[in-house]
């Protein structure tokens, strides 16, 4: 009975790759624009302290950065299995109860994200329909920062629908420990792991 369900299965998870390729990328860029939102605020409060001076944009420019890359991590975020999560009863559940219900959380993400991307999205086309610009001394189009903060959203909700497809196969194909592994929280076995593969990669080279 599981041989109809592999091509399927190897469908899903290369998809899941793919977005998660796509995921990865941008919680790169976001967190770059972290660094770079950090040295221009610090920038800033140099000129103003030192030279007496402002480029008047910071605040708006930061707020686009920090709104962006805040999305534009999420998804990178859940591949790595880094969102925050209330796990003590669920860890004490047998297997076949945890399962369902890690899919479940999945699908009610799937959800609640679907609904904030659909927000989204409208926000970006009732801006392209209006022209509207921020008041700032830049007026800057906000369809720009809003259309990227929507990316991040609609990429994030993409890559939750494929995991929740490929687990679900999973788990009808009998590999509830596969699942568990993809789903579970980060347990402190793989974040010593994580911490030790860091260190080493940071020690002196022989």
């Amino acid at each position: 009975m599981k041989r109809p369900v592999n091509p399927l299965l190897r469908a899903a998870s290369a998809l899941r790759g793919l977005v998660a390729a796509i995921a990865t990328f941008m919680g790169i860029v976001a967190g770059w624009g972290f660094v770079l939102c950090a040295f221009f605020i610090a920038a800033e409060v140099l000129a103003r302290a030192f030279l007496r001076v402002s480029t008047g944009s910071t605040v708006e420019l930061s707020g686009y950065m920090l709104a962006f890359g805040l999305s534009w991590g999420l998804a990178h975020a859940l591949v790595q299995r880094n969102h925050v999560r209330i796990d003590i009863l669920i860890n004490r559940l047998p297997r076949p109860v945890r399962v369902p219900l890690h899919l479940l959380s999945l699908a009610l993400l799937a959800v609640l994200i679907g609904f904030v991307a659909k927000g989204a999205w409208d926000l970006v086309d009732e801006s392209l329909l209006f022209n509207a610009t921020d008041i700032s001394a830049l007026r800057t189009p906000l369809a720009i920062p809003q259309g990227l903060w929507a990316a991040g959203l609609i990429v994030f909700l993409a890559l939750i629908l494929c995991m929740l497809v490929e687990n679900l196969l999973l788990a009808l194909a009998g590999d509830a420990r596969q699942v568990e592994r993809n789903l579970s929280s980060r347990t402190y076995t793989e974040e010593a792991e994580e911490a030790l593969d860091a260190l080493k990669a940071a020690g002196p080279k022989a």
